[in-house]
């Protein structure tokens, strides 16, 4: 199939949804009668996708806005931002508002309902089944789409069959909503059976093209196992971290992205760890910022699930994301990187480390000439200069500006050359950071003891007890703890089986003598009944092999050799600084004897948390990890839970130098007292309380 994508893309699924009206969430047009949806043929099959792709166009721009503006990442700019932004950012939802059109994801759903109930997924060309990949490629747009209303809105509609008529529609829309925990066992339910990528690849199509580079089609759904995953850490019972992480796991180790090849994710590496100051230095965080090149799309690495945009508003739907973010009229950003996100990436450690004199000990960088804190966001925000007035406007947000470069010469100026040619709701990075997430769930919510530890691992955090964290985390080799992040196998060992000793006896429960004439005993050492197994030593990249120097932790990303960095460790002294414990009339050492196994895990999620921020940032996730990690909290019975979420979007617009633990973080009491309430966290649907469909005749 050899079409330019602006082309193919045009064709719409028939059955498509047809909205007007601002407060209509299910309108159909009547125009179209029942015979038009007979069974799809094979090329109707792959054109339907493709127009169902094209309809995910109209929600890619407000994926972004939503998760940001509701963050704590982004500030809006006065007299710059429209009112649709502002009234996002504040909180004050207009219905009126086009980036809160809920009807542009249900003619998703609806044209996936169409199309799962018409495609015959039994047709077979050698064996196989021609339809089947597009069958489970679709299910994962409906489902991805169903997660993001959930999360925005809290409670919607749910249906999964093609709704065709007015009447159809008003019944639907009458029926009692579904609360987000709700659909989310629906959705595990309905894509457990097409986890296996090996069963169940996605399609493979030839010749499509964005801005004249060949994309791979993977990238336009999301992994079911990435999916399901996703899908567990939102649910949280019981059982489902440990699901979580399998899923992350082996999406890591055995996920197809092109085709049925054998590949897996390798992690961000380096040959050596950088040096402040001189090449390395800048090369470092000049590769992050490669990501989120447009050719990045031909690689996959990046871009593990997302949307192209069109070039020009003739053909189909573009990207506005550019031009709100960093616009070629200098100075008219409507959203800025906020203060709290400059804030949170200048509080972290650079760590440098010459690997040439092993006897030396790391460097810290508190506050270079130039840099200071994560590197990360000198590769994505930057300045504006306004030469004809010498003005620069700081902290513009360059991830959106597709440009050959978002650094010239090495000084962070944005370029703004290029449009948003494609929008990203899936990074591969992703999974090591939600597989690490999900191990905290196994500790905290599951009982597992210890699970937390592998967390630290992934972030790069060296365990300073390596000897008595073997016993619970225990990696294949050495029985020590890596320092470099997932290079080993590991076992966490939990359900601990203390040491007994046991009299045997007869029948008739008499002691049964040993040889020497006295009573046969059985011991039992002390252990551990079971047992789960991550094996990262031997991933795949490319056909082969990774060194166990392959995977840095995640932290290093941004601030170097975290190993090292004894800042970032989880030492009780470091817990106890960040929970702000230490107070002048204490002793320090009492406050450290009272850290719990609690404030540990409280720490890595806080780190976890944070690391999800520098990697992630103005890429629409944020708002939905708040919530996330406060209903985490919630589940570890932490007293105003709700805090996780409240007190850092009210913090956004403040530089603070300490961390929201701290007595002299600033934030905005208003909006902090607004967001303590978690139904002010969620969206307004239309129609409010009563949700209706319009009323027209058949």
């Amino acid at each position: 199939m050899k079409k330019n994508i602006i082309y193919t893309l045009c064709l719409l699924l028939s059955g498509a949804l047809f909205m007007s009206s601002c407060e209509d969430m299910l309108e159909i047009d009547t125009t179209r009668v029942d015979n038009e949806f007979n069974d799809l043929t094979l090329n109707d099959s792959v054109y339907s996708v493709l127009g169902i792709i094209k309809s995910v166009q109209n929600i890619a721009d407000r994926h972004v806005l939503l998760g940001e503006l509701r963050g704590d990442l982004v500030v809006t700019n006065p007299g710059k931002a429209v009112m649709d932004i502002q009234g996002i950012s504040n909180f004050e939802f207009d219905l009126n508002n086009p980036y809160l059109a809920v009807k542009d994801y249900y003619s998703i759903i609806n044209n996936c309902n169409v199309f799962l109930a018409r495609v015959d997924t039994t047709i077979e060309r050698s064996n196989q089944k021609l339809m089947l990949r597009e069958y489970v490629a679709v299910k994962s747009l409906r489902a991805w789409t169903y997660l993001q209303l959930a999360i925005n809105y809290g409670s919607v509609p749910y249906f999964t069959e093609p709704v065709l008529t007015h009447h159809a529609a008003t019944d639907i829309m009458a029926q009692p909503m579904k609360s987000r925990d709700e659909i989310v066992s629906l959705l595990i339910e309905d894509l457990t059976p097409y986890e296996n990528p090996r069963l169940y690849p996605m399609p493979v199509w030839e010749g499509i093209k964005v801005g004249g580079l060949n994309m791979h089609t993977a990238s336009l759904f999301m992994p079911i196992r990435a999916l399901l995953g996703e899908l567990h850490l939102w649910r949280g019972n019981p059982g489902d971290y440990r699901l979580a992480a399998n899923y992350f796991y082996n999406s890591l180790m055995d996920t197809p992205v092109f085709g049925n090849s054998s590949t897996s994710f390798k992690f961000y590496d380096t040959n050596t760890y950088v040096t402040y100051g001189d090449e390395d230095f800048d090369r470092l965080f000049n590769n992050y910022s490669e990501v989120f090149r447009s050719s990045i799309l031909t690689s996959g690495e990046y871009g593990l699930f997302g949307v192209p945009m069109e070039s020009s508003t003739a053909v189909g739907v573009m990207s506005g994301l550019g031009e709100i973010f960093a616009p070629e009229l200098v100075g008219a950003a409507q959203v800025s990187a906020a203060p709290g996100y400059i804030a949170l990436s200048d509080r972290q450690v650079y760590t440098y480390y010459d690997l040439s004199k092993p006897a030396d000990e790391p460097k810290y960088i508190f506050d270079g000439e130039v840099y200071r804190g994560d590197l990360r966001r000198y590769a994505v925000t930057g300045s504006q200069r306004d030469y004809e007035n010498d003005t620069y406007y700081e902290n513009i947000i360059g991830k959106h500006n597709r440009g050959s470069s978002m650094l010239m010469n090495g000084v962070n100026t944005i370029s703004t050359a290029d449009v948003t040619d494609h929008v990203t709701f899936y990074r591969a990075e992703m999974l090591y950071l939600r597989f690490a997430e999900a191990l905290l769930g196994m500790a905290a919510v599951e009982g597992i003891d210890n699970a937390d530890l592998l967390a630290f691992v992934t972030l790069g955090v060296t365990i300073d007890d390596k000897k008595a964290a073997a016993k619970i985390l225990r990696p294949s080799l050495d029985n020590q703890i890596a320092e470099g992040g997932l290079n080993e196998a590991y076992e966490i060992r939990y359900n601990y089986v203390p040491a007994d000793t046991t009299a045997v006896v007869d029948a008739d429960g008499n002691p049964v003598l040993n040889a020497a004439g006295g009573d046969s005993i059985i011991v039992t050492p002390a252990h551990y009944a079971s047992k789960v197994e991550y094996d990262f030593s031997d991933m795949v990249g490319d056909g082969d092999a990774v060194s166990a120097d392959g995977n840095m932790g995640f932290h290093s990303r941004g601030s170097g050799n975290t190993p090292k960095n004894i800042y970032y460790a989880p030492t009780a002294e470091n817990i106890a600084a960040y929970f702000g414990r230490f107070t002048e009339d204490t002793d320090s050492a009492v406050v450290v004897s009272e850290i719990t196994r609690g404030d540990t895990i409280r720490y890595a999620s806080a780190l976890l948390l944070d690391e999800l921020a520098l990697e992630f940032c103005f890429e629409g996730n944020r708002f939905g990890d708040l919530i996330r990690f406060a209903k985490f909290a919630e589940k570890c019975r932490l007293t105003n839970w709700q805090n996780v979420l409240a007190k850092r979007v009210a913090g956004r617009a403040y530089n603070n130098k300490n961390n929201l633990h701290s007595s002299d973080y600033e934030f905005d009491n208003g909006l902090y007292n607004m967001l303590m309430n978690e139904q002010n966290w969620y969206l307004p649907l239309p129609g409010s309380a009563k949700i209706g469909a319009p009323e027209a005749e058949e």
